[in-house]
């Protein structure tokens, strides 16, 4: 009988024991849990600050390269340009943006004639590039026309051999070079004809300023030479050396010659050709777009000395009257400056051919 009331009197002890075990076990993990936070949460803290210190020195980088790309920019104007990576497509983008914005050949290396012969060295057989360049002729030679008549013969030698690039054997070419060569020597000769003036002028102010002392300086320079001859000779002679040589001096000195007056030179002003300010842009007629038709219209026309288009008229075409109104249409709205002739606005006559082809 012992053992079972010993047994029923241990099992409450244990279950007695185990009760207090188990608010201890319960006080120790708390502490622990508060010291786990607490190091998640430093570890979060300097995770965060790693990450945007970081992110700073990345963007640091990243600008340094730009700012220091600047002063090369600036030191080197004559580098080849970024657009020789470009693709082709990339280049026709950039071509037709260059026309919408005018340029035609300028700047270096930003220019609408660049680009479609970046594109035709990628691809010899692109039709498309090698019509834009025919298109591009007329504008690109009165472009080099301009920079002649400016006295910009580097700027025009560049252009002239970018169109020989792209028709080397075009007649427009060696009137051009003939017309750069007659320009130069008249520079020349402008020149040595304005140090010849300049020159003429320093001489003719030079002899001026001795011919107004000249003559005193004769006479007192006179009167000691003849005293030594007066004291040889007799005294009647003596006393009347002093009176007559003053005056023989002067007949023999002739009076200084008046200095010649420079001929003004002849008013010369700006002399070019005509300017394009906004190029023709013709519109590609419905019908010719339904017969999917390709063409050109060659137009003649006159710049008036006031910038007007007159008297515009196809004098050739294929096909024949398709495209004939749009391009007269295209080239009574484009934009000229007149020709110049000594800073005097006269008008002149031009013949442009506009081309007109579908996209691919």
């Amino acid at each position: 009988m012992r053992n079972p009331i010993g047994e029923g009197v241990s099992t409450p002890r244990s279950v007695a024991a185990s009760g207090k075990a188990m608010p201890r076990v319960r006080g120790l993990a708390l502490p622990q849990i508060i010291v786990i936070v607490l190091g998640l949460a430093l570890l979060a803290v300097a995770a965060w600050w790693f990450l945007g210190s970081g992110g700073t020195t990345v963007t640091s980088t990243a600008t340094a390269p730009t700012q220091a790309a600047a002063p090369g920019e600036n030191s080197a104007p004559n580098a080849e340009p970024a657009s020789a990576d470009l693709s082709v497509d990339q280049l026709y983008k950039e071509a037709r943006a260059a026309m919408s914005e005018n340029r035609m050949v300028t700047p270096a290396g930003k220019n609408a004639l660049e680009y479609y012969l970046r594109i035709v060295a990628k691809q010899p057989d692109d039709n498309g590039a090698k019509d834009a360049l025919r298109e591009l002729f007329p504008f690109a030679t009165a472009g080099v026309e301009d920079q002649i008549n400016q006295g910009n013969f580097d700027e025009a030698n560049r252009i002239m051999a970018l169109l020989a690039t792209a028709d080397p054997s075009n007649y427009t070419l060696t009137i051009l070079r003939s017309k750069l060569d007659l320009k130069k020597k008249q520079a020349d000769r402008d020149l040595a004809q304005k140090a010849a003036q300049e020159a003429a002028a320093a001489a003719a102010a030079t002899r001026t300023a001795q011919g107004g002392t000249a003559p005193g300086a004769s006479e007192a320079g006179a009167t000691p030479a003849t005293a030594p001859a007066s004291t040889a000779a007799t005294g009647a002679e003596t006393s009347a050396a002093p009176a007559s040589t003053p005056t023989e001096v002067a007949k023999a000195t002739p009076p200084p010659s008046a200095a010649p007056t420079p001929a003004p030179p002849a008013p010369v002003g700006e002399t070019r050709d005509v300017r394009v300010v906004t190029p023709p842009r013709p519109t590609y007629p419905p019908a010719a777009v339904r017969n999917r038709q390709d063409g050109w219209v060659e137009v003649e026309f006159t710049v008036a000395a006031d910038g007007s288009v007159q008297n515009a008229h196809v004098t050739a075409s294929e096909p024949s009257r398709v495209f004939d109104r749009e391009a007269v249409r295209a080239v009574q709205q484009a934009k000229f400056e007149p020709k110049l002739e000594n800073g005097q606005a006269v008008a002149s006559t031009l013949r442009r051919r506009i081309e007109f082809k579908l996209g691919n």
